[in-house]
């Protein structure tokens, strides 16, 4: 029995798709889900072009629709099928495998990218399981999106540096100008950017251990790390941001910015909120200003995490002491939350401050700082606009004097500063 038997009789949702063994060298694999695709071929390419690592990659194209889907989407996808057979007649290399998984009848229920990455992924696990490779890696690609030509290298390269790493998160950008969209869209998706990297920096300024930028298209994760916890979700959107923060909890995850992926700012239906339906609603009302979270918020949670070591092993008077300091936003919401009762409940289980420390950083997650900012900003903060929040930001970040001396009123100078910042970094767990 393999590192991933177990997991594969338990969650695995359909047999293999592939028929062919793997090479023995197989070490990469690329998983790409395909809805409605008209330009598969693109993604492909920017692949092929990139420089090879020294171990065999696949690519696995998930095209899929639901048994509602209308037959104008059925006809695409059977087009896009048809695309990548001739693109893999054309471009052959036993070091680059290019594979289709087609499901044209998911059942509309769970129908959405989660479910369709979770397809993809567990086939890989399924290809990896038959090398017993536990060591080998699964990249998460979007068919809209394109890769720097030291894609795989950057990506080989960091595994080399680190044992066993369990997962990466890739630097990414999405096009801010050019021809191929309206100007709208350019100052849609550089807003939304904006905003998702002011979001990422105000989280690490608190001390938020888990600071990661969550997108799909621009992660991968070990084998081992993806059995251990569970898969990924069959969410019809936010499955990369929920998948990502149980793999975060296993730590040794690190940024490789030193390659770039790239996200098309296209609108899309498929999914429930992310980037197509953030670049769709800000180009409805192109003169709004696009809100964000207030850096107050972020403010109180610095403060809040700065004091978490000291309830290890603490009374229950001192954890309400520790309540009735906090800013009211964040005490009402923690009250709500349990946390007297989750603090009993962690110390119980923890010898040990280190371990204190990091239960408590898996209970309050990811998910659980989303909830607080929403419910913060309903009751006791208003939401701003991203270009202030960002520039109030840097400010905190400790770039006063460079704001003096340059005009960030602007989004796209704010986020070349914040692509600055984040491509420089070494951020790690």
């Amino acid at each position: 029995m393999g590192f991933a038997a177990q997991y594969l009789t338990k969650n695995r949702l359909f047999e293999d798709f592939i028929s062919e063994d793997p090479q023995e060298d197989l070490k990469y694999i690329v998983v790409i889900p395909s809805y409605n695709e008209t330009q598969i071929t693109e993604v492909l390419d920017t692949l092929w072009r990139a420089n090879r690592p020294k171990y065999s990659v696949e690519i696995l194209v998930v095209v899929n629709s639901s048994g509602e889907s209308p037959g104008y989407i059925r006809e695409n996808n059977r087009q896009t099928l048809w695309e990548i057979e001739k693109w893999r007649t054309a471009h052959t290399d036993r070091a680059f495998s290019v594979y289709t998984l087609h499901l044209p009848d998911l059942p509309a229920k769970d129908f959405g990218a989660g479910l369709a990455r979770k397809i993809g992924m567990d086939e890989a696990i399924s290809r990896f399981e038959n090398l017993n490779r536990e060591d080998g890696y699964i990249i998460s690609l979007d068919a809209d999106t394109t890769v720097e030509d030291n894609y795989f290298t950057a990506i080989e390269q960091t595994i080399q540096k680190t044992s066993a790493l369990n997962a990466g998160i890739l630097y990414f950008e999405h096009p801010t100008k050019g021809n191929e969209f309206s100007g709208k869209i350019y100052d849609a998706v550089t807003r939304y950017e904006l905003f998702l990297r002011y979001y990422n920096q105000a989280l690490r300024w608190t001390g938020f251990p888990h600071a990661f930028h969550t997108i799909g298209s621009a992660f991968f994760v070990r084998a081992l790390a993806y059995v251990k916890q569970g898969g990924m979700i069959r969410r019809k959107a936010g499955e990369d941001f929920y998948f990502l923060n149980k793999i975060f909890q296993l730590g040794n995850i690190c940024e490789v910015n030193s390659t770039t992926v790239y996200p098309s700012p296209r609108f899309s239906k498929r999914v429930l909120f992310g980037t197509g339906p953030e670049v769709e609603k800000i180009t409805r009302e192109p003169d709004k200003p696009y809100m964000s979270y207030n850096p107050e918020a972020f403010q109180t949670l610095k403060a809040f995490f700065s004091g978490i070591d000291r309830l290890f092993h603490c009374s229950e008077r001192d954890v309400e002491d520790y309540l009735s300091a906090l800013a009211p936003g964040l005490r009402a919401f923690l009250q709500f939350i349990g946390f007297q009762r989750e603090i009993k409940r962690i110390n119980d289980n923890c010898k040990k401050p280190e371990v204190f420390r990091k239960h408590f950083f898996q209970w309050f997650g990811g998910l659980k700082i989303i909830r607080y900012m929403h419910i913060v900003h309903n009751e006791y903060l208003e939401m701003v606009p991203v270009h202030r929040a960002a520039s109030d930001m840097l400010e905190r970040l400790g770039y006063s004097e460079e704001l003096k001396s340059e005009i960030f009123s602007d989004a796209f100078q704010l986020l070349r500063k914040y692509r600055e910042i984040e491509r420089g970094s070494t951020y790690r767990i």
